[in-house]
């Protein structure tokens, strides 16, 4: 456990240290502040706080009273909340970007729009064929990082993993001062839902809100609207406020929401499953899988000896199992 806390601790680190390296501009900021839902949630984030400070000697986290956090976040309302000083949040698609530019800086050759279609396994020490719609790559090593978007590519993977849909939207400039009424200190806030309501102010003073998670397969017809629905709930005084942007995506969980690292042979290395926590953890897989591949496997091998159970259902039925279990959380959640 110290040393996954202790790699958990270097992958935020890592993240920092890449965009001071590259210059990325991706508007990274301080805080995250963790909002009870309900009071019966304090209990447990307390003696997280606890555990954080006395065995793992983590300072930077503090338990914030309800009238605290009501000054924090204009919305709600909560119960009390816990804010972590040494998590961040950033702007990840600029934060992708500037590590794409590094790496082609680097030699790096990417090639986007070029679904794999097949990995075909090596002989003993031989290299491996991984094969697209318009052509195939012999590889030394292979590294599969396809997180929700695995597809059929690999069943070994896929039910270890649950793509979930996530979505969000960005309101209109609501300008610095209306902007920091919502969120004071401008810190990234997420609560204790099962279906997760997270939010954050962008550069520009737009409310970034994500909520609503779908575990059908399926996106909502009008993203504007389902998202500003839950939105509404948290913050009902931005009724008036014009919704810019919606967009979604995908994102893997496992059933213990620890990642899945491992290997399917021993040139073919793979990592996912982060859990919404793939912008540090994704980045930590990285250079842990370059340390292997270089020689050094130690490091890596503490995430892929974590043992890793089958969604129910498999890669079949993980969805509609998850779904019905989704709809009795989020009735949870409202009572």
């Amino acid at each position: 456990a110290r040393r996954l806390w202790a790699l958990a601790e270097e992958a935020k680190e890592t993240v920092r240290e890449r965009i001071r390296r590259h210059a990325i501009p991706c508007d990274y900021k301080p805080g995250v502040l963790l909002t009870a839902v309900k009071a019966s949630h304090l209990r447990s984030m307390a003696e997280d706080v606890e555990c954080l400070k006395g065995v793992f000697g983590y300072e930077r986290v503090r338990l914030v009273s309800r009238e605290e956090t009501a000054s924090m976040v204009d919305g709600g309302p909560y119960y009390g909340s816990v804010l972590d000083e040494g998590a961040g949040h950033l702007h990840p698609l600029n934060y992708a970007l500037g590590l794409a530019r590094a790496a082609e800086a680097a030699g790096a050759r990417l090639f986007e729009d070029s679904a794999v279609t097949a990995i075909e396994r090596p002989v003993p020490g031989g290299a491996a064929t991984v094969r697209t719609a318009g052509g195939s790559v012999r590889a030394r090593f292979v590294v599969v990082g396809c997180n929700a978007y695995l597809g059929r590519l690999e069943p070994r993977l896929a039910a270890k993993i649950l793509p979930i849909g996530s979505y969000m939207l960005a309101t209109a400039s609501l300008g610095a001062e209306r902007a920091r009424r919502l969120i004071r200190d401008d810190v990234a806030v997420c609560d204790t839902r099962f279906v997760v309501n997270y939010y954050r102010l962008s550069a520009d003073h737009r409310l970034l809100f994500g909520g609503g998670e779908t575990y059908t397969g399926r996106e909502p017809r009008n993203l504007k609207e389902f998202v500003r629905a839950h939105m509404l709930r948290v913050f009902p005084q931005l009724a008036d406020v014009g919704i810019d942007y919606a967009w979604g995506g995908r994102v893997a969980i496992t059933l213990n929401r620890l990642p899945h690292f491992g290997r399917l042979a021993p040139n073919v290395y793979f990592a996912h499953g982060y859990s919404g926590q793939g912008v540090a953890l994704a980045t930590l897989a990285g250079k842990l899988i370059a340390e292997a591949i270089t020689g050094t496997a130690e490091r890596f091998d503490v995430f892929a000896r974590l043992r890793h159970r089958d969604f129910p259902g498999g890669a079949r039925l993980r969805r509609p199992i998850a779904a019905i279990g989704m709809l009795y959380y989020s009735l949870r959640d409202r009572l």
